[in-house]
């Protein structure tokens, strides 16, 4: 597996496979969570053609968006 600390700097732009291994999810779950559940909800993208690619911002913004704090 590729150490994706080293890949940051390199290639700031994750697919979706480099996502989910971000996330420590299983690829099937990220997809589950883009493609049917609401975009309102999912990670923001970065589309080049037809390809999909994640920044690791757009990935932690989403995390903290999901996550819920105790009142």
């Amino acid at each position: 597996m590729d150490n994706l600390d080293s890949q940051r700097t390199s290639n700031p732009l994750l697919s979706i496979v480099r996502a989910s291994m971000y996330l420590e999810i299983p690829v099937h779950t990220f997809k589950h969570h883009y493609y049917n559940v609401s975009n309102q909800t999912a990670p923001a993208p970065t589309k080049i053609g037809t390809r999909v690619f994640f920044t690791t911002k757009s990935l932690d913004e989403w995390v903290q968006s999901n996550t819920k704090t105790e009142a």
